[in-house]
């Protein structure tokens, strides 16, 4: 068998807490926000660019430009067919 508790006073919908509050003195504390110096994302990107990523950028731009080219000829040759369509409906 469970045990069961026995409630005295059902009125109070929440318990009682006795707590014992002191609260803490800030000795250096003046009231005012604090100005930290947050970098901009320019400074932030010029510090990777300065320190991590000047080793990979000439081998990752050639690859990027690699890449652009061999998606641009597709696109060029679509448009001269679409060119030459058009003169042939227009002689028609």
């Amino acid at each position: 068998m469970k045990p069961i508790s026995v409630i005295v006073a059902k009125n109070n919908r929440f318990p009682l807490i006795d707590c014992n509050y002191r609260p803490m003195t800030l000795d250096g504390f003046r009231g005012r926000c604090v100005t930290t110096r947050t970098p901009r994302f320019w400074n932030i990107s010029g510090q990777y660019f300065q320190n991590e990523a000047r080793h990979d950028f000439l081998v990752e731009a050639v690859c990027f430009a690699i890449i652009v080219i061999t998606a641009a000829v597709p696109l060029v040759s679509a448009a001269n067919a679409v060119v030459e369509l058009c003169r042939a409906f227009a002689q028609l």
